[in-house]
This record gives C-alpha cells, structure tokens and sequence, in this order.
C-alpha cells in the first residue's frame, strides 16, 4: 500500500501552522530591534563629571545638589575642583569634564562653536568690597589702588578686568608709571592688579594689603555678611548698570534690598544696585541627548526655590545665555517634560524615548513583515488542501485510463488511506468549505474505484 506523496505531517494543526508563520516574524522583530539597540546608538554614560570650581563656592554646592538627583537615578556625578569658571572652560575645551558651571559673559557660540548650554541657573551679582576710607563711588575711582580681582582662571578675574579695563584701568606695565593726578598736581600711584581667590582677598583685605577685592558670587556666600556687617568695608554701588548691560547684554541689574541679608542687623543699611551675571549649566554638543531631559530636571529641583535675586521657578531659563541652548533643553525649559517624562521615571522613559529615536527607519520594515504574515498562513492552510488535491487527482487520472482490479485495488487503499489522513486533520472553520469540498470528492473517487474492484475492495479503512 502507498502512501499519498504529499501528505501532511504529523502535527499540522492550525496552531503549529501559526508558529510556523509568527515565529520566524517575531524573532526577525526581536533580531532587527537588538541590533538597531546596540548597534546604532550606544545608551547614554553612567558616569559624568562636572567641572564646579573650589568647594566653598556656590558652585560646587549646586554641583552637590547635581550629584544627589543623578544618584537617585542610578548615575555618578564626579565633581571637579577648580580655580573658577575659566578653569572649568578650559577643562570642558579640552574633554577632561563632561559638564561645566561657567559665569555669563565667559564664553559665547563663535569662540566657543562646539559648546551647548543647558540653561542659566542662577544670577551672580559682582561684588565689589572696599576700605570705608576711600572715596568709591564708581570703577575708574579705584584707579592706583591695590586690587584683589579674583583667581588666575577664575571667571571672576576675567569678567573684572574687563570691567576695569573699559574705566582705563589696565594693571599692565604700562600703567605701573606714575600719572599724573586729576588735580594736575600730586601723582597717582600705579594700579596693582592682585590674582587672589575669595578667601585670600578676604584675609587681604582684613590686613591691608589691598585696597578692594572682587567677587563674583551668589548671595549664598557665607562670608557676604560679615563684609557687609564689618564697620571697615563698603560696599559700592553700581549707579551705571545701564551703561555696563548696554556693552555686556549678559550682564543684569538686581538690587540688594536694605535688611535682605539680616533684619536684626539691617544688612545691608540701604539699597544697593549692583550687576549680576547669570551662570549657566554647560556641555559639549555630543553630550548624549538622553541625559538632557535627566540634566535639566536637576536644575529645576536644586534651584526651584530660587534665592535673593530670582523668585521661585525663574531658573533653569533660556535668558542670560551667550552660548546656544540644547534644543532638549530648551524644549524641557519652555514646555516642561515629555509625556514620557511625566509618568515614568527617567531610566524608563529615556530608555522608552531612546527607542523610539532607533525605531523611526525600522518600524516601515516590521509593518511591511507583520502585513504579510497573514496571507502567508492563509497560504499554508490552503497548499495543505491542495496537496491533498494534487494526490486526488493523480489517482482520478488513472481512474479514467481503465485500471485493472488490482490496480484498482490499490488506488482504493491510497484513497482510504488519504481519507483517514484528512479525517485527522483539523483545519481552521475558515477553511471549512474547502475540507468538505475535499471530503466529498474523496467520496467520488473512492465509489468509482470500489466499482471497478467489485468484491476485492476492502470492507474497512487501513489502520
């Protein structure tokens, strides 16, 4: 007895015809999404630094608060210490800092093409402290004074002899010449220009050993008050801010307000006008665009509360920048977080994003796969039943050319045996019209060969 030549295996059911199908789609989507995952983008850096300045500055303690969002979110934030903001420029030119605090006015896009700001973060009023004993009343009245004007590399040094520059004070060797006074009768002594940090230029000043001192700090700085409460020291006002934010667009004006820094005291005694730059949370145009979103809601939480120049929720901002803004980030700034953002935490949803920046090329391809995955199973289903045909109609085709009893016989027992196989069968209810169809014409064949066997064929089907 033969066997139909193209008879369905063993466990051709409707489901494992699925299998057939969707398994070979599924592990080409999982297959294709691995390699557009690690191939074509790598996930974002777990560990960053930040260049901040010395730790008793402002800047380094944002910086802290920095590190403390970053950990909850599983990265590391190394802070470096440094001089100031020009050493942290210098360090994040050169690729040794990821991120960077830099003071406004410091850097902009055309000396600096490669640097993105990540928003201004808060505002740095120029402090500028003097003997009591000296007439002061704007910059060019400290013409032949000894200056501390802030740290070699600070940011604080080059925004004041910027400053002081543009009032003819230089501190140069040609200014080191005697010149003569306004009055046309004594000379002014040379202008000295002191490199010394905050704390040096306090101990300076407290001495004698300068005349004035600079400082570029937040309001925060713990030694502002003893300054203002100190008897020997005034604090000058900038009467002329106009003038100065006309040449220096980065540069504002704030107002430090009478008894702001202590009621109990009255500190300070009255107004005081003053300039302010805003600082500004810097990186490297590569850095990876899933660490913006992360980057910027640090700064939203460290600097929401604002402080004595900026209300609450003014900073992070898109004002007071000279460098060009992150799109992410100015986008975050204006409209806050993405959906994603909002209702998953940051690993989820910057994996979740990440994804959907990789899939955009990929997901064309798995719709063109998945579309063609059910004609291709409703191909499948259909070739089993006409398999079954093809064998059908080889045996008919004898039938006609007048096959002897045996051969006859034969074909019966093919038939029987092909009626069992399809009995056992079990094809979709889709399919249903054209299995029946099938049975009936098994039926057909197989009473035209019991005809021509006559008594030899066999009473029941083979087992």
């Amino acid at each position: 007895m033969s066997e139909p030549k193209h008879s369905p295996k063993d466990g051709d059911t409707p489901r494992s015809e699925l299998l057939k199908v969707w398994v070979p789609v599924v592990a080409f989507a999982v297959v294709g999404f691995a390699f557009t995952f690690f191939k074509l983008e790598p996930p974002p850096p777990k560990d960053l630094r930040i260049a901040a300045g010395s730790p008793q500055g402002a800047y380094y303690a944002f910086a802290e608060g920095y590190r403390g969002v970053l950990q909850r979110e599983g990265y590391s934030l190394e802070i470096v210490e440094t001089a100031g903001a020009s050493e942290n420029l210098d360090l994040l030119n050169r690729g040794d800092v990821d991120l960077a605090l830099l003071q406004g006015g410091l850097a902009d896009a055309e000396s600096h093409p490669d640097l993105r700001s990540l928003g201004s973060v808060f505002l740095e009023p120029l402090w500028v402290f003097h003997r009591r004993s000296l007439e002061v009343s704007l910059l060019s009245d400290l013409r032949g004074r000894s200056l501390a004007v802030g740290a070699e590399g600070s940011g604080t040094q080059a925004l004041v002899r910027e400053l002081l520059g543009e009032n003819g004070i230089h501190g140069d060797p040609g200014d080191d010449a005697e010149t003569p006074a306004d009055d046309g009768g004594a000379t002014t002594p040379p202008t000295l220009l002191v490199p010394l940090g905050s704390a040096d230029a306090i101990v300076a000043l407290r001495s004698g050993e300068v005349d004035a001192a600079f400082f570029v700090t937040s309001a925060r700085a713990s030694y502002l008050p003893d300054l203002l409460d100190d008897e020997a020291f005034a604090l000058m006002p900038f009467r002329r801010y106009r003038a100065y934010h006309v040449r220096h667009p980065f540069l504002t004006h704030v107002v430090l307000g009478e008894g702001v820094l202590d009621l109990r005291e009255n500190l300070p005694a009255q107004d005081v006008p003053l300039l302010a730059a805003a600082a500004s949370l810097v990186a490297h145009r590569n850095l990876h665009h899933a660490l913006v979103p992360l980057l910027v809601a640090a700064q939203e939480e460290v600097h929401r509360d604002g402080g004595l120049f900026e209300d609450a929720g003014t900073f992070p901002a898109t004002r007071w920048s000279d460098l060009p803004l992150r799109k992410e980030a100015f986008h975050y700034i204006e409209n806050g977080p993405s959906f994603l953002y909002r209702v998953l935490n940051y690993r989820t949803a910057a994996a979740v994003d990440r994804l959907k920046i990789l899939l955009l090329p990929f997901i064309p391809l798995l719709l063109v796969v998945f579309k063609a995955a059910p004609p291709i199973y409703r191909w499948r289903i259909r070739s089993k039943i006409f398999r079954w045909y093809d064998d059908l109609r080889a045996i008919d085709r004898r039938v006609l050319d007048g096959p002897t009893p045996q051969e006859a016989a034969g074909d019966l027992e093919e038939v029987l045996q092909l009626e069992k196989e399809v009995t056992d069968v079990t094809v979709p209810l889709s399919y249903m019209d054209e299995f029946y169809d099938l049975r009936i014409h098994i039926e057909l064949i197989k009473g035209k060969l019991t005809d021509l066997v006559g008594d030899a064929a066999p009473s029941n089907p083979p087992r």
